[in-house]
């Protein structure tokens, strides 16, 4: 790859922001609009190929993010050519298996080719064994999926495009009452993003007045749970003594990684397939209806993710996405593209492909860009700062499971708005 060097650039700021960046001012149910304005950048200069990286957490990633990471890179470019700059991003990808030591080892391979910025796993596990080496060489990172509140620290080099589970665990506590629930079984993985959300929404279930069981935590690494779920029912059947099965909420926490074999094993248990079964945020991911479609329509799985406003950036690009890639997108592939751009634009406004330059500018640029996933906005830790969420269950369309939105979680007024 050829070494970034400087060129007059000040114009492609200029378009590119009118394009993807804006102020943006709430509105009436947690949504916000953009206005087309930018951050004033000096008359600075790059040109040359700027490589980005990009990590994927799992296989299972790589179908929904590649393709929209592959979009980000080629918009930003159609700019540049556009403007007639001689510029260029790309990218180099590497795939951390479900496995936070290899993240550490694709990251330090990234990092040793020179590469600055990166789009950093959707899990939070491997984040954490990322970023005291990404603190220490000051190289920024951008995660599209992360949100364990454990990871929630101000002035490091993480960045999280969604907002972090602090803010969800909220949005669990109010759907857990409103939809009856006096009781739930919480089952988690045990890493920092299972654990966190686990211990934040304890927390609100426990000031909503909902009972909460000691629950579960299991090994993330294991891919069978026929055992687990036998003491999970065990639980089930103490707590319908003194609840109506309805009341009783089984919460699952964990990335799709660990979902599948715990809705497999659920499976095997027709008690556990009388009460409400609960998922956190892995709503609208297609794997989970591949791998464990028929057993999650079959309870009616319920979950969460992060919910863009419905703006016309948003749908314009879900349409060009469902006809280059044949599906909607995740909530995280919206997250993903935005981390992207700001990852360009923020490179292109610190004139100097440099970690330290690009901590130092992204806040601003965020602050300042509405892009497909809504307004950007950082808080103090670097993690998105107004959150919505939107919950979905999986029901069976022409005998084949879909996910179906049933609800939007505003986090202004705290309420369920059921569709």
């Amino acid at each position: 790859m050829s070494e970034p060097k400087k060129v007059n650039r000040r114009s492609l700021l200029k378009v590119a922001g009118g394009t993807i960046a804006g102020l943006a001012i709430g509105v009436a149910s947690g949504y916000y609009i953009g206005q087309n304005t930018v951050p004033k950048i000096g008359k600075t200069s790059l040109s040359g190929e700027i490589p980005l990286g990009v990590i994927y957490a799992s296989p299972m990633d790589v179908p929904w993010e590649e393709p929209t990471i592959k979009m980000a890179i080629d918009d930003i470019n159609e700019v540049c050519r556009t403007l007639n700059r001689d510029l260029k991003f790309t990218y180099l990808s590497e795939n951390a298996e479900e496995s936070a030591t290899k993240a550490l080892e694709r990251a330090q391979s990234l990092m040793s080719q020179g590469i600055q910025v990166i789009i950093a796993p959707n899990w939070s596990s491997q984040c954490k064994a990322i970023l005291p080496t990404a603190n220490e060489r000051k190289v920024v990172l951008i995660s599209p999926g992360s949100t364990s509140p454990a990871l929630a620290i101000p002035d490091d080099y993480l960045f999280r495009t969604p907002p972090d589970d602090s803010k969800s665990a909220i949005a669990v506590g109010r759907f857990s009452l409103d939809t009856g629930l006096r009781y739930v079984i919480p089952v988690y993985a045990k890493e920092p993003f299972a654990q966190g959300l686990y211990q934040e929404c304890s927390k609100n279930w426990t000031a909503r007045g909902i009972k909460v069981d000691e629950g579960l935590g299991i090994d993330p690494e294991k891919k069978e749970f026929t055992g687990e779920m036998a003491t999970v029912q065990d639980k089930v059947r103490k707590a319908t003594q003194s609840y109506k099965k309805e009341e009783v909420g089984l919460f699952l926490l964990g990335t799709d990684a660990v979902l599948i074999p715990l809705l497999t094993a659920i499976g095997n248990y027709p008690e556990l397939q009388q009460i409400p079964v609960f998922d956190t945020d892995n709503a609208g991911i297609s794997s989970i209806l591949q791998y464990a479609g028929d057993i999650s329509a079959k309870i009616k799985l319920k979950a969460y993710s992060y919910a863009p406003p419905k703006s016309p950036k948003y749908l314009s690009f879900v349409e060009r996405y469902k006809s280059s890639i044949g599906f909607e997108p995740y909530s995280w592939a919206l997250c993903a593209y935005d981390a992207v751009w700001l990852a360009a634009l923020a490179i292109l406004s610190a004139d100097e492909y440099s970690g330290s330059k690009v901590k130092a500018t992204l806040p601003k640029i965020a602050e300042n860009y509405f892009g497909v996933s809504g307004w950007c906005a950082l808080n103090d830790a670097g993690d998105r700062k107004y959150p919505s969420y939107e919950i979905s269950e999986v029901v069976l369309e022409g005998g084949t499971p879909k996910w179906k939105a049933i609800a939007f979680y505003d986090a202004t007024s705290d309420t369920i708005q059921w569709y």
